[in-house]
């Protein structure tokens, strides 16, 4: 008798491992947090241009330095805290100026405090930069604008056509 009670014992903690194993996975699984993806940033930004423009060096061997150049008005009220450009393998900070429409007038930098409704800013890709691409932006395919604000998520603004300048060639 009690060689079968030792083997019930036995066969009751395997079964009681096996239901809480389960009950764990099936817990776990269900409470992992859905993979967010970045939302349309269209009410917030309008896209007014986009350009490239390759430098080539003037030493033989060398790669040509591509640069992106976006011209944007602002739409929303909330102030953006930063601005990125995926490209085609490409993770790049954006650099913010103000964009004149007066010929006459220089762009100046501004800082991202100053964007107000109604503003026009033009961003320029700065490669080589070492900030991480977020989650929520790895799930995403094409050519956009990403940024964020203080109370909103990532948000995107799509590129479709980028204008090519004429390629500049060093001295």
């Amino acid at each position: 008798m009690s060689v079968f009670f030792i083997t019930f014992n036995a066969m009751s903690i395997r079964y009681f491992i096996a239901l809480i194993a389960s009950v764990f996975i099936l817990t776990s699984t269900s409470a992992q947090e859905k993979k967010k993806t970045a939302g349309s940033g269209k009410s917030y930004a309008s896209l007014i241009s986009a350009s490239m423009q390759r430098r080539l060096p003037g030493m033989r061997g060398s790669e040509p330095i591509i640069t992106y150049t976006f011209v944007l008005k602002w739409k929303s009220s909330q102030v953006p805290e930063t601005f990125f450009w995926r490209g085609n393998n490409a993770w790049m900070n954006c650099k913010v100026m103000a964009y004149k429409t007066k010929n006459n007038d220089q762009n100046e930098a501004i800082s991202l405090d100053k964007v107000k409704r109604g503003t026009y800013i033009q961003l320029t890709a700065m490669p080589g930069g070492k900030f991480p691409m977020p989650e929520e932006i790895q799930n995403t395919k094409g050519q956009d604008i990403f940024f964020k604000t203080s109370t909103s998520g990532w948000r995107y603004i799509p590129v479709t056509n980028i204008v090519k300048k004429k390629d500049l060639a060093m001295p």
